[in-house]
């Protein structure tokens, strides 16, 4: 009867069974991963994965090299610039033992007249002779060249430590003392650094031109030499002295004439030779081994013996060749330096009645921003000129003063001589005495143009080598290179891994369609 009634259960109708649902022997929903099993598949993947990894290797090595093309800084060169010349000392005024002059400081330009303008190293003198002085493989313009160069100045050590001082202040919030420090003025060192980046061409245009790498430090060589040129053409006197003995006429002029134009030749030849630095004056020549100081004291031995003392004979004597001419050429000079004195004391006169009303008044500005006024003096500038443009008066009018009384007393004298003096003699010591002169001229003149060939006015900012970090490919990408080989095996072995730990999660579903096939084929024996 009970196996009657159990099947009448086994054929109940669908519409009856519609809505009843029966789960026998459900499996657990928690995943069991066997550790085993998933090493055992990583083993049997060892070949394929192998080979992937070798691919991911390659592919994280180039792909930082790509990244690296992408990202790659300018080459770039530095070359440190030193300036070789030297200022007056400061010290001086309160230590007369001090050495006159001292090497260039805080950058002082060589004539002292302000701070050296670093700016000219990029200026279009200067960048223009550089180019013009060397063959690129690559198109450069000035304003690209301009734009690629950078300088830094050089602090000394002790304003370097008054900047660290200033920043930690700062730091602690020490405003007051911060203020203080910034007082101070820095000062900085006779040397600077100029560099020069890769890469030219237009300045919003992506495609750029580079030079290789020695001739990039070429380049900036270039430049800081046309630099130092452009300090010699600048600062330096490169001016030779003046020949102004050789062009006396002794034939056209009387003996006088030529004997004044004679002592104003050697007086300004060795004006000149005085004018100069001591450096240059105690340069010794590499061919005779004397100095500037030995041949100015040779020629002052010319001009007492050979000169000054036959102009006294001749001046003294009246001895000319024209009485009546020199007498009506004398008169000349002498009108012309009369009307030439009253111009200059007319000058004196307007420009000291200028001086004495000189008041430094206040004006008064209004600011835009503000509703106050803020007071301030005048420029001087005006009256300091005047003040010079006065003392140049002065010098002036008592050089003429000299002229018109030396004038006189030629004419005084010519008038009482009756001109019978012999003048044959007199015109053989004239010949002599400029022979004498112009051996002197010659002499300054070789010994001035050795000067300007040697490092005084050659050298006036002597740079080193240009140099710069040039590595090759491998060298700078070698971190890049590295971590992308790394990168490219770590995911190489999680996809492995991955593949190995895949077959434990499909597992689930498998035995779950394993255990309903078994209980239906257990009820199909069953029934």
């Amino acid at each position: 009867m009970d196996r009657d009634e159990r099947r009448k259960d086994q054929v109940l109708s669908v519409d009856r069974d519609a809505n009843i649902n029966v789960v026998v022997n459900q499996p657990s929903a928690d995943i069991e991963i066997d550790l085993k099993r998933v090493f055992h598949n990583f083993k049997l993947r060892t070949r394929a994965y192998a080979w992937l990894m070798i691919f991911c290797i390659v592919a994280g090595i180039a792909g930082s090299l790509v990244l690296h093309q992408f990202n790659e800084k300018p080459y770039k060169v530095s070359s440190v610039v030193t300036l070789k010349y030297q200022v007056s000392n400061p010290e001086l005024l309160e230590n007369p033992e001090a050495p006159p002059t001292i090497p260039v400081a805080n950058l002082t330009a060589p004539d002292e007249s302000g701070d050296l303008d670093l700016n000219q190293i990029t200026g279009s003198y200067v960048l223009n002779n550089a180019l013009n002085s060397m063959e690129l493989s690559q198109p450069v313009t000035l304003s690209s060249l301009r734009s690629n160069i950078s300088i830094d100045r050089i602090l000394t050590e002790d304003s370097r430590r008054q900047q660290e001082i200033a920043a930690s202040m700062v730091e602690d919030k020490n405003n007051n003392a911060y203020n203080q420090v910034m007082d101070i003025q820095l000062t900085y060192d006779n040397r600077f650094v100029v560099s020069l980046t890769n890469g030219f061409g237009e300045e919003n245009s992506n495609k750029k031109y580079y030079l290789k790498n020695d001739e990039l430090k070429e380049l900036l060589d270039q430049v800081l030499a046309a630099y130092n040129d452009y300090l010699v053409i600048t600062y330096a006197d490169t001016r030779l002295p003046d020949d102004e003995i050789s062009v006396i006429d002794v034939e056209n002029l009387d003996l006088l004439e030529s004997l004044d134009l004679l002592r104003n030749a050697t007086n300004n030849l060795y004006d000149y030779c005085d004018n100069q630095p001591t450096a240059i004056k105690s340069y010794r020549s590499w061919r005779t081994g004397r100095s500037l100081n030995d041949l100015m004291k040779d020629l002052r031995t010319a001009t007492e013996v050979n000169v000054d003392y036959l102009y006294s004979y001749a001046y003294t004597n009246s001895i000319v060749k024209d009485s009546k001419s020199m007498i009506t050429n004398y008169q000349f000079q002498l009108r012309n330096a009369r009307t030439e004195l009253d111009k200059v004391n007319e000058n004196i006169a307007t420009t000291q009645t200028i001086l004495d009303n000189y008041k430094n008044d206040e004006i008064f500005v209004s600011m835009q921003e503000s509703d106050t006024a803020k007071s301030t003096q005048t420029t001087t500038d005006y009256y300091n000129a005047k003040v010079l443009e006065q003392s140049d008066n002065y010098d002036q009018a008592e050089k003429l003063e000299v002229k018109i009384v030396d004038l006189e007393d030629k004419l005084e004298s010519l008038k009482a001589n009756n001109g019978l003096a012999d003048t044959e003699q007199a015109s053989e010591e004239l010949a002599s005495a400029i022979r004498i002169c112009q051996n002197a001229y010659q002499q300054i003149n070789l010994q001035m143009q050795e000067i300007m060939t040697s490092p005084f006015y050659t050298t006036f900012a002597d740079h080193s080598v240009a140099q710069g970090k040039d590595e090759g490919l491998f060298a700078k990408t070698g971190k890049q290179m590295a971590i992308g080989g790394v990168l490219g095996a770590l995911i190489a072995l999680a996809l492995w891994f991955i593949s190995a730990l895949a077959p434990e999660f499909r597992r689930k579903p498998e035995a779950e369609a394993g255990v309903d096939g078994a209980h239906r084929e257990k009820e199909a024996i069953e029934a």
